[in-house]
Order: C-alpha cells, then sequence, then structure tokens
C-alpha cells in the first residue's frame, strides 16, 4: 500500500517539477537526492569494501537493472506523467505487467485464470485510453502520453522481475544505494549528451518550494527503490503485481485532488476493469503455499555476525582471517541459490583460549 502511494505521489511530483526543469533534469536532481538519503539512511548496512570488490556479473546485473528502471522506464514516465493525465499515468502504471511478463517467461506457473485476468486488463487500458463512437462506428484513440507509460511500465517490470537475477550476495539496501546512484548518473549523462546543459531553476515560483519538492521526490524515489527489491525478494510475481494496482485508486485521489483532472467516463470502466481482474486474479490464485519446513533456530550472536560479515565472492567463498572480530573466528560457505531464492550458510564459531569450541550450525537464510 505504502508503495502504490508513492508510485502515484511521484506523478504528482513529475508534473509538478515539469514547470521548471526539463524531464531528464527533474529525474537526475530527485535520484541524486535519493542517493544521498539511502547513503546516510543505511550507511551501516552497505559494506562498500565489499561492494567495490564484487565480481562482473554482479556489477553486470546492477546496471541493467538501473538502465530499465531509470534511463528507460523513471525518464518515460516522467514524460508520460507531463502529457497525459495523472489519473491516467496511474491506471497504466497500475497494469499487471510484472505479472503477464512471468507468465510469458515461464516464471510462474500458468493458469486459465491467470490468463483470463491479465487479457482483462489489456482491455481495461484499451477502456482507459478512450474509445470514441461516432457516425462512423468506434474508433480507438491512443494517447500518446498513455503509449509511452506503457512503454516505460514494460521497461520497469522487467527491472522488477531482475531482483532474483542476484546471486543473494548483495542486500537491499546495498542494491537500493547502487540503483539510485547509477541512476543519477546515468539519466545526468543522458540529459548532457542531449545538449540540456545544468538545470537553470525559473524566475517565476519559489526556489524554495521548488526544491523541497525535488527533496520529497528523492525520498519517496529511495522508498521505492527498497520497497521494490524488499516486495519482490519476498512475494511471488504475480502477486507483487496486482499488489501494485492499488496505485490506480491513489492515481484517482490526487488527480482529482491537486490537478482537478475529473476522469471520464470509460476512463473509469477501464481502471475498475484493471482492479477488478487484479483482486480477480489474487482471489483465483488464493494464497501462496507456506513454506513446507520452517527455518532452524540459530543463536541471536551468530545470526548478527552472519548478517553483518558475510561478504562472499560470487563462487563462494571464506573470510579473510583480518576481517574477523575477536575472540570469535567465523567461516561462512556459500552455495548458489536454490530456485526458491535461498542460500545455505554454513558458520563454525570457534573459540580462542578460555572458551571452548562451538558446534557447528547450518541454516538456511534468505537471499539478500
Amino acid at each position: 500500500m505504502l508503495l502504490t502511494a508513492s508510485f502515484a505521489m511521484l506523478t504528482v511530483f513529475s508534473r509538478y517539477l515539469d514547470s521548471g526543469f526539463t524531464v531528464a533534469q527533474q529525474v537526475y536532481l530527485r535520484t541524486a537526492v535519493a542517493f544521498l538519503i539511502a547513503v546516510i539512511a543505511f550507511g551501516r548496512r552497505i559494506r562498500w569494501r565489499y561492494v567495490l570488490r564484487m565480481g562482473s556479473r554482479e556489477w553486470g546485473v546492477v546496471v541493467v537493472r538501473t538502465f530499465l528502471l531509470y534511463v528507460i522506464g523513471t525518464m518515460l514516465f516522467a514524460k508520460a506523467a507531463t502529457i497525459t493525465t495523472v489519473v491516467d499515468a496511474s491506471l497504466i502504471g497500475a497494469l499487471p505487467l510484472v505479472s503477464a511478463l512471468g507468465l510469458v517467461l515461464r516464471r510462474v506457473r500458468v493458469t486459465p485464470a491467470r490468463v483470463v485476468f491479465v487479457c482483462g486488463s489489456a482491455l481495461g487500458v484499451t477502456l482507459l485510453s478512450g474509445i470514441g463512437f461516432g457516425p462512423g462506428g468506434a474508433s480507438l484513440a491512443w494517447n500518446h502520453g498513455d503509449l509511452i507509460a506503457l512503454v516505460a511500465m514494460t521497461a520497469m517490470a522487467v527491472s522488477y522481475l531482475g531482483r532474483d537475477w542476484h546471486r543473494a550476495a548483495l542486500n537491499n539496501q546495498e542494491i537500493t544505494a547502487l540503483t539510485v546512484g547509477l541512476g543519477a548518473t546515468g539519466v545526468a549523462l543522458t540529459s548532457l549528451l542531449q545538449g540540456q546543459g545544468l538545470p537553470q531553476p525559473p524566475a517565476h515560483g519559489s526556489p524554495v518550494v521548488l526544491w523541497g519538492a525535488i527533496g520529497i521526490a528523492g525520498a519517496l524515489s529511495v522508498l521505492n527503490v527498497f520497497l521494490i527489491n524488499y516486495g519482490f525478494e519476498h512475494v511471488d510475481p504475480v502477486h507483487a503485481g496486482n499488489l501494485l494496482t492499488v496505485e490506480s485508486v491513489w492515481g484517482l485521489l490526487f488527480g482529482l485532488i491537486f490537478y482537478q483532472q475529473v476522469p471520464s467516463v470509460t476512463g473509469i470502466v477501464g481502471g475498475l476493469v484493471i482492479v477488478g481482474c487484479a483482486v480477480g486474479l489474487n482471489l483465483a490464485d488464493g494464497s501462496p503455499p507456506a513454506p513446507e519446513t520452517s527455518e532452524p533456530e540459530v543463536p541471536a550472536a551468530v545470526a548478527d555476525l552472519v548478517d553483518e560479515l558475510v561478504e562472499v565472492a560470487d563462487g563462494g567463498g571464506d573470510f579473510p582471517v583480518s576481517e574477523l572480530p575477536q575472540p570469535a573466528r567465523i567461516t561462512a560457505f556459500r552455495r548458489h541459490p536454490t530456485p526458491l531464492f535461498e542460500r545455505r550458510v554454513r558458520i563454525r564459531l570457534a573459540g580462542s583460549g578460555r572458551r571452548p569450541i562451538d558446534p557447528e550450525w547450518a541454516y538456511t537464510q534468505e537471499a539478500g
């Protein structure tokens, strides 16, 4: 719920900031603010030494996901928000594209109910984008901004599904900081290549309000990226994608409050079809199955050490002895992620001198 409200609110900020900056400028400004917030808020959970040493594969995953999310997705969606209405942009953002791509790519189980409801959502977008009836019969008039929003959301959906491309080495805080940092850099370079130059605040309006809006949008951006990675790490893509459809409700509310954008009858019908299909898909799927086995209990001290100190290479490995606290010494091994995107960590906690050697624990910890 928090993520969907934040998404819809960013659409409002995109329209407001359009009066002072280009699309690329407003995106890299608020994303740069998001990076600073991420570094401050997640500083204790970011292992910079490990991040700089991680393999090329992990860097490649981060770069590809960031390119899809920011250079393509966020920039195009911000552009769409300045062309179409907040309501339309939010309703298209609520499309279960993640669910559809999960079905097409066979990332989730394909069932007749899922296919029917995803196709119904596509019909909802058709109604939302505008169907006119006249002497010549029915005609379909796609809004240019709606098409841009649809392309943007498709790129974002692929980036969301890419959460499990990571090999469980990076945690969500590190992925968030890297994503917004690289995103700000990529969009800024795109802006300079387009010859836009440095951002120039407009002469009209209050600079305090304008920069305050950038700050709030930056905070929402870092919240979005973190919740995206956390949510798609723990929730099935179909169910996660369906929860995002709540954004359409916030879009209707924010569009009416901030811009007095009253949706058309076909727009309301299309939005209801989208939300109805999402709810129907959740009801048809039912609750996700519970894990067959529970996670063995691990002593709190050991779990804390694992959370903070597991810094293994992509192929698995040992901790450097110099990195370990005294008097305890830990050796950790990581296997390749299972289909459930979990990792097995084996810990050997040995005493030195007065402390006896403790037994060895093996347990499963969720990726990230």
